[in-house]
């Protein structure tokens, strides 16, 4: 018996989530310092070392017989008088024309002020980027406030006992190591800024610096100005517009809000579906009725759109006399995408992603409008194929034709499309009506750096999803791999031949490397101190799933101590990169404390780490999964963020953020509202496989179809010969087939849709009516006064078991229990063509937790490859075992697509250490 649909928390979620928006701005870790009579004895030391704007700057000064200087830690009594006293840094110190005597304070983060909450370490505090102007009355006097660098040959003290920095704790003495970020919760090592030639150093503070380069990327500025309109002068053109740390030239094509501009022709509306029964007879569908919201499981209706895509054809400042600050706009071409077209959706089922339409159409928009870069290339201009092509890179768009919205044709491009250099005007065919300034080419750098992919250690590998993204983002190379569970090992063997794929125990080989061993009991070689350079996994999440219906088990306790064993091995082989996936629930498990004591370690061992929620939907999966991240990197190598969403997907599934000790958490993400790719749906996915049957079981058969799109040709993959592997589905009892086959295709159909009626099932059988013999005191009686109740209990009464009813199609434990589990909703459901698969489970039951597993037309239960492809494995990709096992093996995995985008995080920071490393080998 299930328990209730798993994403019946979606809503809640998405509505919990818009009433915390509502809430007050989160305050500042420190509470602000003001002006007030407090008597305390001060005295400057020395002459001023600077006169400025009626200031005079000091070095030092004398606070109740205590001499403090620019550099010194000091306590600060905070405004509440029950909190404990404020750290801060001296910056700089002065006095104003008013004989105010102030300082610069640069403030420390306390532990419990961070997510670690009561489970930091009370000696250590945080760097943060928080400062502000402060009164010296209300120092109290020195602290001290140490930094504790990593040991030269850290990556080398892995498993050996650490000493305690701080030996005696005086209550006024504390230790650093990291800078906190309070927002997305990051902790990284102390970044080092440089001051500007042109900044005083009297009342120079790198924090100050650091916010300030922010506001200013994040401000949209030009610059290498061309010439004015002569016809309107109170125009100006410039070649280059400056925002979120990147430059956009003429001529550069670029992701834009989708409100940003609008096309021209109304796209034809999607075909029409299977439509819900009306004026329901309630004596052939009794259970109909419990059906009340239109709301669709999986449905994209309230997908958005993804980023408008144009050619930047002019950068211009506009002045406006109700304006203080010109307005930056830039003139575009619009590109159309196949369903922007006149052709609607449908135009999708066929295109590839990547595929987009030239057109004459210009917009003008605002700079703020601008959501990043991207390349989009003429396809006859390409030197290679259009799959080698958009393989190569992320943001990569061509086009072959030009689209017409008034004649709804497709032409071949104009000139003016088949390169970039923008030169001359005129009106003709294919020719703005404004000009476009040509603007000189940046020529490339030739770069020779060769990245050298890191050597990894998959924990918890399962049957390599995880690594298979690794694999694709070329960030890493299997090396080893540890699964106790033969057939998920033996499924990692297939897909990573030249990886060391270990069954035994984790414990149990961690204990043999470090009592000095360098093989197993079977002869494979262990990895050693100093090999590992990027530890990846998963351990098992049974105790933190929602999915799991039995996690107080003390099997599932004993699982959730593996989390400890990850840890251990994180702390022996001190990899350069480490990232420990799990369920959703796992930042909230025991009220965040699992969270909690794994992100003090992770500290406590000297590394950089964040937490983060994931959604796999939108990276390019036809599911919803979110997932628990937690990164971290070793001291000296950059924090990877979380990549940026590259789909749209649903907004009820996208929840990101997360309350820990009644702070709210977010993501680095800045995409929030749209994305570069539409969303990826079950059509995408599913739409070019071979009808089979309930139970087939051949492993091994052909494609009777071409892939239908370029979804399924990247999935399908470069097979010499093209075999379709594993598309097999479970086998189910004749009364369960029966229930299948009288399921709707009706997007939404689940068991509520059942005709109560008695059918001739394949076995010979036939099933029974189910009888309705009670009153229902919530539901009360049909529109003709028919029974709904089919147990005494339905009257609030015991239940009798003589009321139990057999061999019926419509289940007679779903309207049993309906009442008190959400109408059993999903139940004996279908998975929508144009939606998303639920979170694909590691058993496909229709009467399990997530019964939304019925294909979208076939009477039957979705297939192995059809899971597989739902997570975004590629089909050349290999399972082991029974049905049930290679169920399971796709059910736990990482959606290879979502580890693919994690991977190109950490191979960007990779990529720092190497190159700069390179440059220190360069020099020598």
């Amino acid at each position: 018996m299930a328990i209730k649909e798993v994403e019946d928390d979606e809503c809640e979620d998405l509505e919990r989530n818009d009433d915390e928006n509502q809430k007050k701005p989160t305050k500042k870790i420190t509470t602000p310092i003001k002006k007030g009579n407090r008597k305390t004895k001060m005295k400057w030391i020395g002459k001023p070392i600077a006169e400025e704007n009626k200031k005079k700057y000091y070095r030092s000064v004398r606070i109740n017989d205590e001499e403090i200087s620019i550099g010194d830690a000091v306590s600060v009594s905070p405004q509440d008088p029950t909190k404990p006293v404020l750290l801060a840094f001296v910056t700089y110190m002065w006095e104003d024309g008013n004989k105010d005597q102030m300082f610069h304070a640069k403030w420390y983060c306390r532990g419990v002020d961070t997510v670690l909450g009561e489970m930091a370490d009370p000696l250590e505090v945080f760097a943060v980027d928080e400062c502000e102007d402060t009164a010296l009355e209300y120092v109290m006097g020195k602290s001290k406030i140490m930094y504790k660098a990593p040991p030269e040959n850290w990556s080398m003290l892995g498993g050996e006992e650490v000493e305690n920095f701080i030996t005696d704790d005086d209550g006024n003495t504390f230790y650093y190591q990291k800078w906190y970020d309070p927002d997305c919760a990051r902790f990284e090592d102390i970044p080092v800024t440089q001051r500007p030639d042109d900044m005083p150093s009297h009342r120079y503070c790198d924090s100050c610096q650091r916010m300030e380069q922010i506001r200013k990327n994040e401000t949209p500025h030009v610059s290498e100005k061309l010439e004015e309109d002569k016809q309107n002068p109170k125009v100006v053109y410039y070649s280059v517009l400056s925002k979120g740390g990147l430059d956009y030239r003429v001529g550069d094509s670029c992701y834009l809000l989708p409100g940003s501009f609008y096309f021209n022709v109304k796209p034809a509306p999607p075909p029409s579906k299977v439509s819900r029964k009306e004026n329901v007879d309630e004596e052939v569908y009794p259970e109909y009725y419990r059906k009340t919201s239109e709301y669709v499981k999986g449905s994209n209706i309230e997908c958005p759109e993804p980023f408008r895509i144009g050619r930047i054809i002019k950068i211009f400042t506009k002045k406006s006399p109700n304006k203080l600050v010109e307005e930056i706009k830039l003139k575009v071409v619009k590109f159309y995408r196949p369903e922007n077209t006149h052709k609607g959706v449908t135009a999708s089922y066929t295109s590839d992603l990547n595929l987009l339409y030239w057109s004459d159409e210009e917009a003008e928009i605002a700079a703020y409008d601008i959501q990043g870069k991207c390349t989009v290339m003429f396809e006859e201009e390409l030197n290679e194929s259009v799959q080698e092509y958009t393989r190569k890179g992320r943001d990569r768009f061509y086009f072959l034709e030009a689209y017409c919205s008034k004649s709804k044709e497709f032409e071949e491009p104009p000139s003016r499309a088949r390169t970039i250099k923008g030169k001359g005007k005129g009106k003709g065919k294919g020719k703005s009506s404004t000009p476009v300034i040509e603007v000189k080419q940046v020529a490339a750098v030739k770069d020779n750096f060769q990245y050298r992919k890191l050597r990894s250690l998959d924990v918890f590998a399962g049957c390599g999803g995880l690594s298979e993204g690794f694999h694709q983002s070329g960030v890493a190379e299997s090396t080893w791999a540890i699964e106790k569970e033969e057939p998920a090992a033996q499924a990692f063997r297939l897909n990573n031949p030249g990886c060391t794929v270990f069954t035994d125990d984790c414990n149990t080989l961690l204990r043999l490397v470090m009592d000095g061993e360098t093989t197993n009991s079977v002869g494979q070689k262990l990895p050693q101190k100093g090999q590992v350079e990027l530890l990846c996994g998963g351990p098992p999440c049974q105790g933190f799933s929602g999915m799991n219906r039995f996690n107080s088990r003390e099997y599932s306790k004993f699982k959730n101590s593996l989390v400890v064993s990850y840890l251990s091995y994180c702390d022996y082989y001190r990899p350069k990169f480490f990232l420990l996936e799990n369920v959703r629930n796992f930042v909230s498990f025991k009220k965040s404390m699992v969270l909690k004591l794994t992100m003090r370690s992770l500290l406590s061992m000297g590394y950089q780490c964040t937490f983060g929620v994931v959604q796999a939907g939108l990276y390019g999966v036809a599911q919803t999964r979110r997932r628990a991240i937690i990164l971290a990197a070793a001291p000296g190598e950059k924090l990877p963020f979380y990549p940026e969403p590259a789909h749209v997907f649903s907004p009820r599934a996208c929840p990101l953020s997360v309350t820990i000790d009644e702070k709210k958490y977010e993501s680095n993400m800045a995409r929030v509202w749209s994305a570069p790719y539409r969303t990826i749906t079950v059509r995408d996915a599913l739409s070019d496989l071979p009808e089979i049957r309930n139970g087939y079981n051949k492993l091994e058969m052909s494609y009777d179809r071409e892939a239908q799109n370029g979804y399924q040709k990247a999935i399908r993959g470069s097979q010499h010969q093209p075999i379709l592997r594993d598309h097999i589905c479970k086998e189910m009892s004749a009364l369960v087939e029966g229930r299948m086959r009288h399921i709707p295709l009706a997007p939404g159909s689940d068991w509520r849709d059942l005709p109560n009626i008695a059918v001739r099932l394949s076995d010979g059988n036939t099933c029974k009516k189910l009888r309705y013999l009670h009153p229902d005191k919530k539901n009360g009686k049909g529109p003709n006064g028919q029974l709904r109740g089919v147990c005494a209990c339905a009257m609030n009464k015991p239940c009798d078991p003589t009321d139990r009813q057999f061999n019926t199609l419509i289940p007679w434990c779903l309207p049993h229990t309906g009442n008190r589990h959400n109408n059993w909703a999903g139940l004996y459901g279908r998975v929508e063509w144009d939606g998303y698969f639920s979170t694909t489970v590691t058993n496909p039951e229709p009467m399990g937790k997530q019964g939304r597993v019925l294909h979208p037309e076939q009477h039957r239960v979705v297939s192995v490859r059809e899971c597989a492809r739902s997570q975004g494995f590629p089909d050349t990709y290999r399972f082991y075992g029974t049905i049930l096992d290679k169920h399971r093996q796709v059910g736990n995995a990482v959606p290879p697509p979502l580890a693919k985008h994690l991977g190109l995080e950490i191979k960007k920071c990779a990529e720092v250490s190497q190159r700069h490393q390179q440059t220190l080998e360069d020099k020598k």
